[in-house]
């Protein structure tokens, strides 16, 4: 039961050192309370994660204005239709044809009588 006591210990130190990073001291503080009422585990300053000191920054001079006129946003281009496959192609020109060369098989309108 030791071993399972203290990896729930150290979960609850790694807990409480990632709300420290996060900067939510709420959560922190309620992990902290945890540590010393089931673990008589204080935190301290070695607990707590270094703090990271950042760097300076440079201050960049904004970028100068151009008189040139600024490129337009690119518009959406739907994609050009795919060419016709050959079968589609050959169902095509077969069909062009056979109406072409169709006959009707009813017989021409007689044409009206003039009285």
């Amino acid at each position: 039961m030791k071993v399972i006591d203290e990896r729930y210990k150290r979960a609850l130190i790694d807990e409480y050192e990632q709300y420290v990073r996060a900067n939510r001291t709420k959560d922190a503080e309620h992990v902290a309370q945890v540590l010393r009422e089931q673990y008589d585990h204080e935190v301290d300053e070695q607990d707590e994660p270094e703090k990271k000191q950042e760097p300076e920054t440079k201050t960049q001079e904004p970028a100068p204005q151009t008189t040139a006129a600024a490129k337009p946003a690119e518009k959406a281009v739907e994609p050009a239709p795919r060419p016709a496959s050959a079968a589609t192609k050959a169902a095509a020109a077969k069909k062009t044809a056979a109406a072409k060369t169709t006959v009707s098989k009813t017989p021409p309108a007689k044409p009206a009588d003039s009285k």
